[in-house]
């Protein structure tokens, strides 16, 4: 971020999850930081570091939340759902992503989302922008000091003209955007209904001859599938569309994967391709539970994002909670896993899994305060903090956020 902070700690309950898988949990510790924004044990230099004197010590202190699948221009509109998600793109999305064309109005937008974000203790997240070319500018100048990454729209059939861009041009804007904001930049074909197969190679070229990284939409609702399988007959799957066309690899999100088989599974378990889990926005559009058991149980890598606009909030917190009450009966998730999966596999999907999403030495110091009901109770272990504050929390979710720090560098709150 290019600021040089004091050396200061944060107190209280520190939650997080570990590299190697665990969940660490101390009452009554310190987060504490160097003049550089890395994470120090406690107990180095302690007679130089500056307590945050104006926060609660019972809070409950976990990694800065990564989002892996969000919308910049889409914000405004959040909450408007229809029945289904191709309707719910024509009749609310389209027109405001147009909108989203008009410098002023951008500027505000970007305003509000960027706020929105920190305010909610997201410190990370990966941004789909608008079909405008300069809206990667937005995504990756705009949204600072949220360490984003992501980029513009591509989409060069069936949708308003206004928003399509030829596959050739589109292609070339992204070109060079990758050669300025290297692996930052994200290929972002909206979806394979939106994309011709040119365009979706052409893609598939750049993530394998550049730095850049990938983000699309896959399998989120069964008409968009049986419209994928009717412009593009030659594939087994949507799925394996994707994979024809190079698009599956460790650099690559893909949004939802609700309607997906077990060759599909495996395509994207053995290419390392992660998956944005987005419960809140699966229940708003009604495009089904995401069956998450068969995905962890075929290797597949998972992280949670919020998906706003369909999902209704850009609290993680929210997509935690959801994430626990839609799978209660399919496996046996907990606090601490959904924490994991919307901090340290986020940061792992974004390629900065030695550097964020954890709580430990080494790392930046982004983290989150999070005021828990009534405080932390006698012998009550750190998850089952967490899962109360889910669950038991009144108002917004974004209350219960008391700091969130970036490099160390106090944010929001």
């Amino acid at each position: 971020m290019g600021v040089v902070c004091p050396a200061s700690e944060v107190p209280g309950h520190v939650l997080t999850p570990l590299p190697g898988g665990d969940t660490h949990f101390e009452r009554d510790s310190l987060v504490c930081w160097d003049e550089e924004g890395c994470l120090i044990a406690p107990e180095r230099n302690r007679s130089k570091v500056e307590p945050v004197r104006d926060l609660d010590a019972g809070c409950l202190l976990v990694p800065g939340l990564v989002d892996v699948h969000v919308h910049l221009p889409q914000v405004r509109v959040r909450g408007r759902f229809q029945e289904a998600l191709l309707p719910w793109l024509q009749e609310h999305i389209w027109p405001e992503e147009e909108r989203f064309s008009a410098p002023g109005y951008r500027e505000q937008v970007v305003d509000e989302f960027r706020t929105g974000l920190l305010r909610a203790g997201t410190t990370t997240a990966m941004v789909y922008g608008a079909p405008q070319a300069n809206s990667a500018e937005a995504v990756l100048e705009g949204l600072s000091p949220l360490r984003a990454k992501g980029g513009d729209v591509l989409m060069d059939q069936n949708g308003p003209e206004d928003l399509l861009r030829g596959a050739e041009n589109a292609l070339e804007e992204a070109a060079t955007h990758v050669q300025v904001y290297g692996e930052r930049y994200a290929l972002t074909p909206r979806f394979a209904p939106s994309c011709s197969l040119g365009l979706l190679e052409g893609c598939g070229r750049l993530l394998s001859g550049t730095t850049a990284r990938l983000q699309t939409h896959l399998a989120e609702n069964k008409d968009e599938v049986a419209w994928v399988h009717d412009l593009f007959p030659q594939a087994r799957s949507y799925t394996a569309l994707y994979a024809d066309c190079g698009l599956l690899g460790p650099r690559s999100v893909f949004g939802h994967c609700i309607h997906v088989d077990d060759e599909d599974l495996g395509l994207l378990s053995r290419s390392g391709s992660w998956v944005a889990h987005c419960p809140t926005s699966n229940v708003a559009l009604g495009s089904g539970r995401m069956p998450i058991e068969r995905l962890l149980g075929a290797g597949v890598s998972v992280a949670l994002a919020t998906d706003v606009g369909a999902g209704p909030d850009l609290s993680m917190l929210d997509v935690m909670r959801s994430y626990l009450e839609v799978h209660r009966g399919f496996l046996s998730p907990d606090p601490g896993q959904a924490l994991a999966l919307a901090s340290l596999a986020g940061a792992q999907s974004l390629g900065e899994g030695n550097r964020l999403g954890a709580l430990v030495p080494g790392r930046q110091a982004d983290l989150v305060a999070l005021r828990i009901p009534g405080g932390l109770r006698r012998g009550e272990s750190g998850k089952d903090a967490l899962w109360r504050l889910l669950s038991e929390f009144r108002g917004r979710y974004e209350d219960a956020v008391a700091g969130v720090w970036i490099a160390g560098v106090r944010v929001s709150v």
